[in-house]
Parts: structure tokens; sequence; C-alpha cells
């Protein structure tokens, strides 16, 4: 019988639904969230594809995905386990699973996510580290106010210094000189700025393009600091250089000063101030304590790829330089005290906490400003940038902190724990935030070590770290593969996950390695060597899979070679794509977004079986004009549902279309020809669209909207078939 995804799925509402949870992920499936993992899927994507991919076509799909479901005899894995949206969303409905990564960070923290816990036994260790950790960290946040008050640091605001090459004075690396203005400028324009005369702090509007010091009456423009790109302008003797090329000639990172802060005060005011004198004397103070611990924290270099060469450049050569004295201070306090933790399950779960405040307290965090999250965290845009302005936070935190250890124990672990008893589903309706709860499983469970122990205990959960191309999960045993990928080489995830690992490494002592990378991670900007690893991992895929078994994946791609890769990799593994699906990706602005002038907001569902005997097709322009229908009714039915679809979607969607038709014709050479061609007429289409018109949108709004389709058919059934394709005939 076939399953619903084969058929009928229904991949404009849940794009609906997908959209809505977008906007809050980290509320609707906090599970998911306790610690950092780049490129999220979204959960209501993955549980309506599992769910799809369980009940046969004749069920009620909605009645379902809002219901209770019990799939204990479908055992599902997932090889790209990531930050383990499938394994939730397949425990959720009841299905036996189990997932896979190379990288011990999104191990440890599925691991973490999914452990059953006493909750009593991990409020208790919170209450322990309040007790023994939190005075003294606060005591590093200690301050006096301008009227001589006690109050406690929000936030140290910091700026990098660099010498002058021609004068060797200090210059004050300011991007801009307004430091804090709010996150809805329109609704409260006010701004603080530091005066480039004395450094007093000087109320202005976020953007105004003069102010007026009240205390050296110095007039300056707020917007101007002394960096502009990549040069800084020297206030001294206007000497202008590259701070790349200064670089080269400093040893190690550049130094930072503190020149402003934000302050709680007793009755709950928060204050701008400039640093004072007590401020001057706990600075020396730390620095004193810093010095006397440096030597003995883990000196782990970092070393060079995509994301870390731009660290590189700044001299940051070791991971714990990412870090200023003070926060290195209050981390060894949190280590130490979290590696006390007896129970290993809970000693984990607090040891991501602890990595994931990290992100928010490092020498690359920003201000973001008021009115929101006032801490940008450093993986905003999934790089590793140096920040000139950086922001020291409270790490401890208080109820008015971001970012903070304390803040994140109630946001993350708290909500994940409430979210785990009772796992809800977005629901759209006229309320907007709606959930429904009640039907699901609970997201608990022990942690099988091996697939045997997996098989011994049917409540276990099996999570595993190693190549996925070579698993220990017997021949023919696995009833549903859900995963998503890699992007070819869009998130270099070990580079990033490295910053997390020196840190969990420390507390957990997860492996002797120094850092996660591996040569068979599905990584690489070599076409050929992520094709060859890509394959391997499907190749394993196949084995394990059952001989009636669906194997599911998500995917996009802007260019030729992220294309390529994923049809060569489905073939020689052994599959053929028979469904193509495009559905609501993770966020609207992502890092595929940077491949192509026209953004791409969906990704494709593809759906594989194993490889069998296929009718051949006698010409390719039965497949073109099949792919084409079935690519407009899919871009016409997201357009009802109120789902825009860029230029770069609708060709996603085309793609995808073409993959499926391509593999009937039950050759590789030919399938290539046809995909090659089709794909550089559909881009020759788009870049002339793109270059008349500019980005195109459909929306459920828009009147006068891009026929892109019936435009495209007509184009591509006008192009001359090409060589290779021209041998379909014969």
């Amino acid at each position: 019988m076939p399953k619903w995804i084969e058929s009928q799925f229904p991949f404009a509402r849940l794009s609906k639904i997908a959209e809505q949870e977008s906007w809050r992920k980290e509320v609707y499936r906090p599970v998911y969230y306790i610690h950092k993992w780049w490129a999220r899927r979204l959960g209501t994507v993955f549980r309506g594809i599992i769910l799809g991919s369980c009940l046969d076509e004749r069920e009620d799909f909605w009645q379902r995905y809002y219901g209770s479901n019990d799939f204990r005899q479908v055992s599902l894995f997932d090889p790209f386990m990531g930050s383990g949206v499938t394994i939730g969303e397949a425990v959720k409905l009841g299905c036996r699973s189990m997932g896979r990564d190379i990288n011990p960070v999104a191990v440890t923290a599925c691991q973490a996510a999914f452990s059953r816990y006493d909750y009593r036994e991990i409020d208790a260790a919170y209450r322990v580290i309040e007790s023994n950790v939190a005075p003294k960290l606060l005591k590093l946040f200690e301050t006096r106010s301008a009227k001589g008050e006690p109050a406690t640091v929000l936030y140290y605001f910091m700026v990098k210094v660099v010498g002058c090459p021609n004068c060797s004075a200090t210059i004050d690396l300011f991007k801009r000189r307004i430091f804090s203005a709010n996150a809805m400028p329109k609704k409260d324009p006010s701004a603080r700025a530091s005066c480039p005369a004395c450094g007093a702090i000087t109320h202005t509007r976020y953007d105004a393009e003069d102010a007026s010091c009240p205390y050296c009456q110095q007039s300056f423009n707020p917007k101007i600091g002394t960096v502009s790109g990549p040069h800084v302008q020297c206030p001294h003797c206007d000497t202008r250089f590259k701070l790349v090329d200064r670089m080269k000639d400093i040893d190690g990172p550049l130094a930072y000063r503190r020149y402003a802060k934000m302050i709680l005060l007793q009755d709950g005011r928060k204050v701008y101030e400039s640093m004072n004198e007590y401020d001057h004397e706990m600075e020396k103070m730390v620095a004193e304590e810093y010095g006397s611990i440096v030597a003995g924290l883990p000196r782990v270099r970092v070393e060079s790829g995509y994301n870390t060469d731009q660290m590189l450049k700044h001299n940051y050569r070791y991971w714990h330089e990412l870090f200023s004295d003070r926060h290195i201070l209050c981390i060894r306090q949190l280590a130490d005290a979290i590696r006390a933790i007896e129970n290993p399950d809970i000693r984990r779960l607090f040891a991501c906490l602890f990595s994931g405040t990290l992100e928010f307290n490092n020498l690359f965090a920003s201000f973001k400003g008021e009115g929101t999250g006032a801490v940008r965290h450093m993986f905003a845009n999934h790089v590793l940038k140096p920040e000139l302005m950086p922001i020291e936070a409270n790490i401890w935190g208080t109820t008015k902190s971001s970012g903070a250890f304390s803040c994140l124990y109630h946001s993350r672990i708290e909500r994940a724990l409430r979210y785990k008893a009772n796992p809800t589903e977005v629901v759209i309706d006229s309320h907007s935030g709606a959930k429904a709860g009640g039907f699901n499983h609970p997201l608990s469970a022990p942690i099988a070590a091996s697939y045997q122990e997996f098989q011994n205990n049917r409540d276990s959960v099996y999570i595993s770290q190693g190549d996925s191309g070579c698993t220990d999960i017997p021949d023919g045993s696995v009833d549903v593969i859900v995963s998503d990928p890699p992007f070819f080489d869009n998130v270099h995830y070990s580079q990033l996950a490295d910053f997390f690992y020196y840190w969990l490494n420390h507390v957990l002592n997860l492996s002797p390695r120094d850092t996660t990378r591996h040569q068979a991670e599905v990584q690489d900007t070599d076409a050929s060597l992520f094709t060859s690893k890509l394959t391997s991992v499907f190749a394993e895929c196949r084995r394990v899979l059952k001989s009636d078994g669906l194997f599911v994946f998500s995917y996009h791609h802007a260019r030729h070679d992220g294309w390529t890769a994923v049809h060569q990799a489905i073939r020689h593994a052994g599959f053929v794509c028979t469904r193509a699906y495009p559905i609501k990706a993770e966020m609207s602005v992502s890092m595929p977004l940077q491949q192509a002038k026209s953004p791409i907001h969906l990704d494709l569902i593809l759906l594989c079986r194993k490889s069998s005997e296929t009718n051949m097709r006698d010409t390719t322009h039965d497949a073109l004009h099949t792919a084409i229908e079935t690519a407009n009714t899919q871009v016409s039915m997201l357009k009802s549902a109120g789902i825009a679809v860029s230029l770069a979607d609708a060709k996603v969607i085309l793609m995808g279309q073409l993959l499926c038709e391509a593999h009937h014709f039950c050759s590789l050479d030919r399938e290539e020809a046809f995909l090659e061609r089709r794909e550089q007429d559909v881009d020759s289409y788009v870049a002339d669209v793109l270059s008349s018109k500019g980005e195109v949108l459909y929306t459920a709004t828009e009147s006068n909207q891009l026929r892109l389709f019936e435009e495209m058919a007509t184009y591509l059934a006008n192009k001359p078939l090409h060589r290779a394709e021209k041998s379909l005939h014969r």
C-alpha cells in the first residue's frame, strides 16, 4: 500500500504552519534549542514527512497530525542528525528512532535533549550551582554608580585598540560612535554615543549626524568612527591604513578597553555610565587573577579553514583567546561546578547550558540594542567574524540580562523540560501562536550506546557518533530514513562547532581529539569529494533500508555542482527519486541565499526508493513537459496557501521535478545530459528575467505577476535538443 507522502502530501498547508513556526522556533519546539546548531530544519515539516512516510494513503493525515499515533513497529534512521529534529519528531509519533552524526557537539546536544531525567534532580543541581558559583560571578560585575551607590553591571561596552603605524598613538577602533540604540528606533529614536574627545556618554538619536558632548562641548558625527570598511583613520596624524595589514606586525589578538557600562541600580532602573575608578580597580584585580590562571588553560590551536581563517587573520591562534579576562574567570568557575555533578546525564545537560551561554559571552558578541535580547550572539551570521566593538555581558545574569547562564536555564532548560513532558504542535487559526497538545509521546528516553542495546531496550533511542557511511545497523532493518544532508559547502559545521567543543571537551572529556573536524565529514568545497562522501552515506542508507523502505531527505541548491552532486549520490547509491515536494525552509535568510541573486525560501523534499526496472521515455519532450506541469501545479498550490515563491525557488521546484523525470531514463549519462542542459536553460531564463525585471515573487495578493512557468514552458520547449538528448529518440 502506497504511503501518504507518495501521492497526496499536503506540502502547501504544511508550509503555512511551518512559516508560523519559523518566527519563534525556540518557543514552539524548545527541545531542539538546548544547544546551538546551525541550519535547524522546522519541526512542523519533519513531523509531516515522518507521518506521511508511515501512514497509508487511505488514512486521514490531518486527523493523525493533531492526534495520537503509535508507530512502534516503524524503525527510523537519520544519518545526518544535527540538532535532532528528525529524532524528536519521530519519538513524538512513537517510532523507534536512531540518529547518527559525525560531530560530537551535535551528538552531545541530542543526548542532552532526549535523555530521561528526574526534574527534581535537575533543579537541585541548578540550586547548588546558584548557591556556590553565582555570588563569585556576580562579584566580578560589581560597581558603583556615579552617585556612589552599589550597582550591578549588566554590560560593559568595549572597543578594540591598535597602535598607529605612523605616530604610534593608540586608536580606538570604533565603526561608529553610537554604541547603543533601540532595536525599534522609529518607536524610540534615542541613542548613546561615546565622545571622541573625552569619552563621555552623549545622548543623541540613532539617525543623528551631529552631536555635542555635554561635558567638553566637542561636536562630532556619531555615525562616523575611525574604521571604514577595511581601513582605519588615525585621529591623531590622519594616517590611513588597512587593519589586516597592521595585524601582521602585532603578536596576538588586538587589545581592548572598556569605555562604558550599563548598570542595574538597586531600584531596578537601567542606567548608562562611563567607567569610573571603582571599575578600573576591578579591572586590575581581574587582570591579575587572569594572569595567575591563564597558563593552566587548555591550549588548543585554531585550525585553518573557510570560517576560521577570518579569526586567524586577526591573530586569534587559540580558542581561549576569544574571551575577555573576566569571561575566563567566570567560565572556570562554571566549568568546575558542572564537572562536579555526579549524574552523567545531568552533567551533560548542564554542560550544554554552559556551552550555549558562551555563544553570548565572548569577544565576538556585540550589543543588539534595547527592546529585544540585548546581546547579538557570535553566530548571528554563521561566521566567526571578529568584533571591533564587543560587549562583555554579566555571564551569570540578572532578571534584566540577556544571554546569561541563569537566564538561559529558565528560557532554554526549563522550557525544554516542560515541552518534553507534553510536546505541542503549531496551529494556524485566528490566534497567533496557538498550540495543540496532549496527544504526542513524551520526549524522554534511555539513550542506547549501540544497536544491540537499542534492540534490547524497546523504549530507548539510539544516538551514535561517527561516519554515517559505516554503521552497526543490520542489513535491511530500517523502515524509513529521513534526513537533511549538508547543502554542499554552505555551512562549515565542524569549523564552527570547534568553538563549543573546546569547552565541552574540557568539561565532559568527550575524546582526546582537539577538533571536531573529520575527513569523512560530508562537507567539502571540492565537488567530487563532496559527492563521494554523500554517496558513501547514501549507499549505507540503502544497505540498512528494507526493500520496500522509503528514503526521504530535504535539499536545495542554487549551483549546478550542487544538483549534480545530489543526482549522482542518489543514483550511484542505488536509489531513484520518485517524488519531489517544495516546502518552507528553515528561514527566509540563510547561507544559501548568498549564492544567488534571487533568494531561496524553500526546500525540496526528495522521496527515493531502491532502484528497479522502470519504463523508458521515448523522448525528453514528455519528461520536460511533465516536470513543468507538475512544478506549475505546486507553485499554484503554494500561492493559494499564501507562500511566496521567488525565481530561485521556482528553479528549485522545477529541478526537483526534472530530477524525478530524469530517473526514468535508466541511464546515468542520459540523465546527466538531460539535467545539465535543462538547468542551463532555466538559469539562462532566470538570469534574463532578473536582469530585466529584478526580483520577482509570487504572493497571494499580487495581481499582476510574472507567469514564470507559462513563459518558461514556451522558452524551454523552443530550445533545441542537445546531441546527448537526441540519442534518447533512437
